[in-house]
């Protein structure tokens, strides 16, 4: 009950600009611990209501964005931060990275594939061969004149 006061009579304070820059931040920053769907500033969950005031409550009392991620870290595991830091945020950051590459390459490979035209003697079809002069002489007075 204490701290509900305490945070209650923090928000009664203005907040400065960089303040609301920073409390707008961890916002984009935090996932919504009831189904981890959405960030905080959009979710609209009890638990994400709770978490926005609690933000802007420790904002105001001058905690730190870092000392904030470490408290919802600590609370609910590296999965309340959208982009996780450390090895697992490089993991999180290189997979698309990599799968684009290698979707490019296979493209590029496919596409080279079957653009490839083989131009060699078994390949290209012999030039018809005219009809002797009698067969057209004997095909024209057949059919005559059209």
């Amino acid at each position: 009950m204490k701290t509900f006061i305490l945070l209650f009579a923090l928000n009664l304070a203005p907040l400065t600009r960089s303040q609301i820059d920073e409390i707008r931040r961890l916002e984009h920053r935090l996932m919504a611990p009831c189904c981890y769907s959405q960030t905080i500033d959009v979710h609209m969950s009890q638990e994400a209501f709770d978490m926005r005031s609690e933000v802007e409550a420790m904002v105001a009392a001058g905690k730190s964005e870092s000392e904030i991620v470490a408290y919802y870290k600590a609370k609910y595991g590296e999965t309340i931060v959208v982009v996780p830091d450390g090895a697992a945020g490089k993991v999180a950051f290189a997979v698309p990275v990599l799968a684009a590459l290698i979707g490019t390459i296979f493209l590029s490979w496919f596409l080279r594939r079957g653009t490839s035209v083989n131009l060699s003697a078994s390949t290209v079809a012999p030039a018809p061969e005219l009809p002797p002069a009698e067969l057209i002489h004997k095909i024209r007075s057949e059919v005559g004149d059209f």
